[in-house]
């Protein structure tokens, strides 16, 4: 198993989208790819064509509970 992290504080550098064409890259590839964004604007979700919701992010920075249905 390989994990991969793409990180900087920065806003706007590209770190959702990179992402988001590394993991479609791998998967076209025949790679199992998982794609876990804790950015808590959650482009990645948009960037997938789904509605952003609260998850993982609230969880471990703000330790509010979340449903099964979010993740």
């Amino acid at each position: 198993m390989t994990i991969l992290t793409i990180a900087n504080q920065k806003g706007g550098v590209g770190k959702s989208a990179a992402a988001v064409t590394l993991a479609h890259g791998l998967a076209v590839a025949g790679q199992q790819t998982l794609l876990v964004d804790l950015d808590p604007q959650g482009h990645v979700a948009f960037a997938l064509g789904e509605e952003k919701a609260p998850g993982l992010y609230r969880l471990i920075v703000d330790e509010e509970p979340i449903d099964n249905g979010s993740l």
